[in-house]
C-alpha cells in the first residue's frame, strides 16, 4: 500500500505527457480545420470571449490551491473529520460561486452590444459573440462545483484516473467536432460540445470520488476560524491569478481595437505558448500534494531545495529543446498551421513568447512552495505591479507595431492585413512584464524569504548550458540555411535533424548520472535488463 502513491505518480507523469502530446498532435489537426471552417472572422470573435469566460473562472478566488493546503494538513493529521467538513464547506463555497458565474456571465452576455461597441467588430460579430458568452457561462458556472471533485482526486495522487478522463476530452472532443465543422456546424456547437464534455467528465468525478474514494462530507456548521484562515491565504493566491490571466489573455482584448484577423493571427503564437508552458506545469502540477506534505511536516529547506533543484533541471531539458527546435522549424510549422504565410507573424509571437517564459517554466514547483509555506503574497503584490505595466508597455507597442504592419505588410496581402503587427507589439509588451516579474524579482524573492538556493539552482542549470550550445548552433543554422518550404513534411524532416544533435550533446555535455538513470531504467526494463 505504501507503493502505490509512488505508481501513481510514475503512471501519472507518463500520462501527462502523453495527454498533453496527443492535445498537441489533435490541435495540429483540429485548430486548422477550425480556423478554416470558421473563418478568421468568426475564431477571431470566438478568441475574444474566451479570455472575458477566463476573466469569470477568476471567481474561483484561489481555493483550488487552498482545498490541496488544508486537505493535506488533516491527512497528515488522520482527521477524517475534519477532511469531511472540509469537502462540504468547499461544495458549498463552489456551487455559491457557480450561481455568481452564471448570473455575471448573463449580464455580461446581454451587455455585449455596449461592451463592444467601440471594437472592429460587426454588428453581426457581437451577436455571435453574445450567443458563446451565455454558452460559456453556463459552462463555467457548473465547472465550479465539479472542480471540488476534480481536486479531490488530485489531492489523493490518483493521476491514473485523472489523466484518463483529461486524455478522453482532448481526443474526443475533437474527432466528434472535426465532422460537424465538416458538414457546417460553427462556433456555437463547438461550445454547445464543451459544455456537454464539462457534464461528462463531472459525473465520471463524481462517481469516483463518492464510489472509489469514498469522499466524506459533512454539511451544516462551519468552522469560522478555518473560514477566517483560508480566505486569508487564498486572497494573494486569487491576486496571483488575475495578475497571470491579465499577462496572458489581455493582449486579445487590446486587439478588438485592430480587428479579428489580428485576435486570430496573435491567437495562432498565444496558442503555441500555451502549449509551451503546459510542458512544464504538467510535471509540476504532480508533484503539488507531495510538497504541501512535505512543508505540513516540517521538512527543511534543504530538502524543499533539493527537489526544487531535480525537477527544474529536468525541465529544463525539455523546455530548452521545444524552444530550441522551435527556433529550427517553428516557422514552416506555424505557417502550415495558420494556413497562410500571413501566419509568419504568428511565429514570431511565438518566439517572444516562448523565450521569457523559459525562466519561470523551470522553476513552476517554486510557485507551491510558496503557497505551501503560505508565503504567496509578495508574489502576487509583484504581480499585480507586472500587469500594470504590462498594460502600459502592450497598448502603446500594439499602436507602434499596427502603424509598422501598415506600411510593410499592407501592400503585400491588403489592408485587410494592415494591422497584423500589432499582435508582436502586445507580445512584446508582456514579455518583459514576464522577464522583469517572474525572473529577476521572483528569484531574489525565493532565494531570500522563501529559503531556496536559487544561486544553487541556477548554477545546476549554469553547468547544463555546455550540452545546449551545439544545437543552438545547429537551431540557427536549419532556420537561416536549410532548404525548407512552408510544410509539415519539411518541419518534420529538420525537426529530426536539430533532435539527432540535441539528444547525444545533452546527455554528453549537461545531463548527471541521476538524470541518465531515468532513461537508463526504462530502457532495461524494456529490454528485460533490468
Amino acid at each position: 500500500m505504501r507503493k502505490r502513491p509512488i505508481n501513481q505518480l510514475k503512471f501519472g507523469a507518463v500520462l501527462s505527457y502523453f495527454s498533453l502530446a496527443m492535445g498537441v498532435v489533435v490541435s495540429l489537426v483540429y485548430t486548422p480545420i477550425m480556423l478554416r471552417q470558421l473563418g478568421e472572422s468568426e475564431f477571431g470573435v470566438y478568441n475574444t470571449v474566451l479570455p472575458i469566460v477566463s476573466y469569470l473562472n477568476l471567481l474561483s478566488f484561489g481555493l483550488g490551491s487552498a482545498y490541496t493546503r488544508f486537505y493535506s494538513r488533516f491527512k497528515v493529521a488522520e482527521d477524517r473529520e475534519g477532511m469531511a467538513r472540509l469537502n462540504g464547506l468547499f461544495l458549498t463555497i463552489y456551487a455559491i460561486l457557480g450561481a455568481v458565474v452564471l448570473t455575471l456571465g448573463c449580464i455580461i452576455a446581454a451587455g455585449m452590444p455596449q461592451l463592444l461597441q467601440n471594437s472592429a467588430l460587426t454588428a453581426s460579430e457581437i451577436s455571435l459573440a453574445r450567443t458563446l458568452m451565455y454558452i460559456l457561462s453556463f459552462n463555467a458556472a457548473v465547472a465550479f462545483p465539479i472542480s471540488v471533485f476534480e481536486s479531490h482526486v488530485m489531492v489523493n495522487e490518483q493521476y491514473l484516473f485523472q489523466k484518463i478522463v483529461a486524455i478522453g476530452k482532448t481526443v474526443l472532443n475533437p474527432l466528434i467536432m472535426i465532422p460537424l465543422l465538416l458538414i457546417g456546424f460553427r462556433s456555437v456547437m463547438m461550445v454547445s460540445l464543451t459544455l456537454f464534455f464539462t457534464l461528462l467528465s463531472g459525473v465520471l468525478n463524481i462517481a469516483y470520488c463518492l464510489k472509489k474514494l469514498k469522499m466524506p462530507f459533512i454539511f451544516g456548521k462551519f468552522d469560522r476560524s478555518l473560514l477566517k484562515e483560508m480566505f486569508g491565504y487564498t486572497f494573494y493566491i486569487f491576486i496571483g491569478i488575475l495578475v497571470d490571466q491579465i499577462n496572458w489573455s489581455m493582449d486579445r482584448l487590446i486587439l478588438t481595437s485592430v480587428g479579428s484577423v489580428s485576435i486570430s493571427i496573435y491567437t495562432i503564437g498565444s496558442q503555441l505558448e500555451q502549449y509551451y508552458t503546459s510542458m512544464s506545469t504538467t510535471f509540476s502540477g504532480l508533484l503539488t500534494p507531495r510538497v504541501h506534505r512535505m512543508v505540513s511536516a516540517g521538512r527543511s529547506n534543504e530538502e524543499l531545495s533539493a527537489l526544487f533543484i531535480r525537477v527544474g533541471r529536468i525541465q529544463f531539458l525539455l523546455m530548452s529543446m521545444i524552444l530550441l527546435g522551435f527556433v529550427a522549424v517553428g516557422l514552416p510549422f506555424t505557417v502550415s498551421w495558420g494556413g497562410g504565410e500571413a501566419y509568419e507573424m504568428s511565429y514570431l509571437i511565438a518566439l517572444a513568447l516562448f523565450i521569457p517564459a523559459l525562466f519561470p517554466a523551470i522553476q513552476n514547483l517554486g510557485i507551491e512552495i510558496q503557497r505551501a509555506k503560505n508565503m504567496h503574497r509578495f508574489r502576487s503584490f509583484v504581480y499585480l505591479g507586472v500587469a500594470l505595466g504590462n498594460l502600459a508597455l502592450s497598448i502603446p507597442l500594439c499602436r507602434l507595431f499596427a502603424h509598422i504592419g501598415e506600411q510593410a505588410m499592407g501592400a503585400r496581402y491588403g489592408s485587410e492585413y494592415a494591422g497584423i503587427f500589432a499582435g508582436l507589439g502586445c507580445a512584446v509588451g508582456t514579455a518583459l512584464a514576464v522577464l522583469i516579474g517572474n525572473v529577476l524579482l521572483m528569484n531574489w524573492y525565493y532565494h531570500k524569504h522563501i529559503g531556496l538556493d536559487i544561486p544553487a539552482f541556477w548554477r545546476s542549470i549554469l553547468r547544463m548550458v555546455p550540452g545546449m550550445l551545439p544545437p543552438a548552433a545547429a537551431a540557427v543554422a536549419i532556420f537561416l540555411w536549410a532548404p525548407m518550404q512552408y510544410s509539415y513534411f519539411h518541419a518534420v524532416v529538420w525537426g529530426v535533424v536539430f533532435i539527432a544533435v540535441y539528444l547525444p550533446s545533452v546527455w554528453l555535455f549537461s545531463m548527471n548520472d541521476e538524470e541518465k538513470d531515468l532513461v537508463r531504467r526504462p530502457l532495461r526494463k524494456l529490454l528485460g535488463k533490468g
